[in-house]
């Protein structure tokens, strides 16, 4: 059985934010293992006490953050995403945070006015495959899958490609050039059965490791 770590981006411990529906995604697809450590818990010493056979790094419903609250606050992560060898994907925040620790930027896709709406892609969403990748695999040149997000990664990271876009949103997916890391801007947890192709992308993530 495989064993999943999922690290919770919420600022804080108690809020599990998309947790939740990522068990209920993944669960649905094949039985798994789940340990759950806040953003704040990661160590060299827990990962290898842990050892998970993937990480999947969750998006943030507090979505509003600085990137000096970025770097104080998560550097642990940061760290990880340097270091590691297991297969992992960042979702949104997860993503945002997987580039900040290779050097990217990230910012609001569009400024918006103090009394504007900030978030600027949500629901589900046409994506445009730039470079299919295993994570795509089974998927259209487009597919579908939820957004909900008002920033965006500025600039592709070195030692990644970009995988996937939208017309508002260029850096949908990535993945390093060398190892098993993914980041990507949708939610592929939030699917239905109207919208099946993140569930598509959830399998192709589990065949990512090696135990049946």
């Amino acid at each position: 059985m495989k064993k999943i770590l999922i690290i919770n981006n919420e600022k804080d411990k108690d809020d599990f934010g998309w947790i939740p529906i990522i068990k209920e995604a993944i669960s649905k697809i094949e039985e798994t293992k789940f340990v759950v450590i806040h953003h704040s818990e990661i160590s060299k010493e827990s990962l290898d006490e842990i050892n998970p056979d993937l990480i999947y790094a969750t998006g943030r419903v507090t979505y509003d953050w600085t990137i000096e609250e970025i770097l104080k606050d998560y550097d642990a992560e940061l760290k990880m995403f340097q270091n590691t060898a297991i297969p992992t994907i960042g979702v949104c925040a997860g993503h945002q945070l997987m580039a900040i620790a290779y050097g990217a930027t990230f910012g609001k896709m569009v400024e918006t006015a103090e009394d504007e709406e900030t978030i600027r892609e949500t629901g589900f969403q046409d994506i445009e495959i730039i470079k299919n990748a295993p994570l795509f695999k089974d998927l259209d040149n487009r597919f579908r899958c939820y957004e909900l997000h008002r920033d965006e990664v500025k600039s592709i990271p070195d030692n990644f490609e970009l995988l996937a876009s939208t017309e508002m949103c260029k850096i949908q997916a990535m993945k390093h050039k060398n190892k098993n890391l993914y980041g990507v801007q949708f939610h592929p947890e939030q699917y239905n059965d109207q919208n099946l192709d993140g569930k598509v992308i959830l399998t192709n993530l589990l065949n990512l490791t090696n135990v049946e």
